[in-house]
């Protein structure tokens, strides 16, 4: 697939970075921390900002979203305005799922130049794959915020490619007060839209907090490289597409049990108070069912894992019956996806998308 040389960069050499092959997964990443046996990502690691944030402050979505923003900025981005989340540019999807969507296949494919180079964005996408997951898993939504920052690099101008990628990265994680021993860049190739290239997943607390993708291939029938059964070969302009989950930063910085309490939190309770249900993480054992119900789910895959074995798990984790568990937990994993589904059905029909 792709060699340990496409991913040894400078700054890993400089930093200290440790490349390894996960004892779990056997996927390979690169870490500070000498130690480290595993590549963080679930389910090799287990969440463990719940309780205890990664970040040395809390922050809400529009403050996360613009400090995310003006860091890019003020190291020369242009910040450009969200696109619509119904993709009427695109004729093989029709919802805006990813920030790199909003430039593909024209900008990508260099027909038309890009609105700027480089530039950051925060994209609303919606994806409907884990629509059964929502509200239940502590972590899953239907809307969320990719903030990236893309370049558009060609053969007569290369602005920057990984090296300062992951450095950028790397800067914002730890200007945000994160332990530098904690995240772990694992390898991972990505390919979507017709396009792939190496790329890192940033992990950190167990938590998949962005992805760098080095986009440098294009779909071809007879094409070298071959990634997840389709066949690519090299393209002529190459491409940073970053992505960085607003809603799970803002997650970080919290440590709530669930990602729905960290970016709804008043609208949570209100639907909660208008269900009658009593939704009170300040009792501990409380906030504990549901801190545990959101560590457990991100460490199995929810389409092969019955929720009553799930359930049985957790209550059996902290020691209370099952039955107790799922009065407390059901009622506002409706709430969540009530909430969650809201603020979707808002964007798509701020966006124009209506029931036909």
């Amino acid at each position: 697939m792709f060699t340990e040389d496409e991913y040894r960069l400078d700054f890993f050499i400089e930093e200290g970075f440790h490349h390894k092959k996960c004892e779990k997964c056997g996927k390979f990443f690169w870490t500070r921390d000498g130690s480290r046996k595993t590549c963080g990502d679930p389910p090799c690691d287990p969440y463990t900002f719940i309780g205890s944030p990664i970040f040395k402050r809390q922050h809400s979505l529009d403050e996360m979203r613009e400090h995310y923003l003006g860091f890019f900025e003020a190291r020369g981005h242009t910040r450009i305005k969200r696109y619509p989340v119904a993709a009427r540019w695109r004729d093989d999807i029709y919802l805006t799922i990813a920030s790199i969507a909003d430039f593909q296949p024209f900008v990508t494919s260099g027909q038309v130049p890009p609105p700027a180079n480089p530039l950051t964005i925060s994209q609303p996408c919606i994806r409907l794959d884990d629509l059964d997951s929502v509200g239940r898993s502590g972590r899953h939504l239907t809307t969320f915020e990719m903030m990236a920052h893309h370049v558009f690099n060609t053969p007569d101008r290369e602005i920057y490619w990984k090296d300062r990628t992951v450095r950028l990265c790397d800067e914002l994680l730890v200007g945000l007060g994160m332990d530098p021993l904690a995240v772990t860049y694992k390898e991972n190739p990505w390919a979507g839209g017709g396009n792939a290239g190496p790329s890192v997943e940033v992990m950190v607390g167990g938590l998949e907090l962005a992805t760098l993708v080095f986009m440098d291939l294009v779909a071809a029938p007879a094409g070298a490289v071959e990634i997840k059964g389709e066949r690519y070969e090299k393209m002529k302009n190459y491409i940073v597409d970053t992505g960085y989950g607003l809603e799970r930063f803002v997650w970080a910085s919290n440590g709530a049990p669930t990602i729905y309490d960290a970016i709804f939190p008043d609208l949570v309770r209100q639907v909660a108070d208008l269900a009658g249900v009593e939704h009170n993480l300040d009792d501990p054992e409380y906030a504990e069912i549901f801190a545990q119900n959101a560590r457990l789910a991100g460490m199995v895959d929810l389409d092969e894992y019955s929720m009553s074995d799930l359930r049985a798990k957790i209550a059996g984790s902290i020691g209370i019956d099952p039955g107790r568990l799922e009065k407390a937990i059901l009622p506002m994993e409706r709430g969540y996806a009530v909430v969650d589904h809201t603020r979707c059905l808002a964007h798509m029909l701020g966006g124009g998308i209506i029931p036909s």
